[in-house]
């Protein structure tokens, strides 16, 4: 569980430099997700629809983070020797999404007011740190692509300290892979490039 400790107020600058702020992944929140194409038959899979997506995938998805951490090293996007993992919140999210509406012909493009919307309505009973995770937008057949929006967090406050939208080109055998490789690409470049840029833009010399 996370700590209570109260300590300073958390800035952007924490990510990126030595820090008593607590650091956690709070894993990937698929609960505005749209699903793009054609996801009723997916090669050995045979036929999947939503609430399976929804009740199997999603779990499965924020499980390889958690048990492959040396291939999904999310600590590694931002140089950290560890970083907390606490999913328990995303999880329980993720378990009521709405299938309703999840499956769409269109990207929802989803701007940074919206995701700041989603995100506000969290409750991970903290008081202080800084909480990193991605909002899914899209898993688009399609394009073969995942839409993913990177989320850092005060936790003591829910407001969005950093923000960017990126695209993982999805790929591998079996459903669960094929869409874990999109995410993949998202934590390699923000660890190979985007960390570089964020750094320089918000860690004063």
């Amino acid at each position: 569980m996370m700590s209570t400790l109260t300590i300073k107020a958390q800035t952007v600058a924490d990510l990126f430099t030595k820090s008593e702020t607590e650091i956690y992944w709070l894993g990937i929140d698929f609960s505005h997700v749209k699903l793009i194409g054609d996801f009723s038959q997916f090669g050995e899979s045979g036929s999947v629809g939503v609430i399976t997506i929804r009740n199997k995938y999603f779990p499965g998805w924020n499980e390889l983070v958690l048990n492959e951490s040396t291939k999904y090293d999310v600590a590694g996007m931002f140089r950290k020797p560890e970083m907390k993992l606490d999913t328990d919140g995303i999880t329980t999210i993720n378990s009521n999404a709405s299938v309703e509406s999840m499956e769409e012909d269109a990207e929802p493009n989803y701007k940074k007011e919206d995701i700041q919307g989603f995100v506000k309505k969290y409750d991970f009973g903290v008081k202080a740190g800084i909480g990193v995770l991605f909002v899914a937008e899209s898993l688009n057949k399609n394009r073969e692509s995942g839409k993913y929006h990177f989320v850092a967090l005060n936790l003591a406050t829910n407001e969005i300290l950093l923000h960017e939208v990126f695209e993982g080109k999805a790929g591998g055998f079996g459903l669960r892979n094929y869409w874990a490789h999109s995410y993949y690409d998202v934590i390699v470049e923000i660890r190979d490039s985007k960390y570089k840029a964020w750094k320089k833009q918000y860690v004063s010399k």
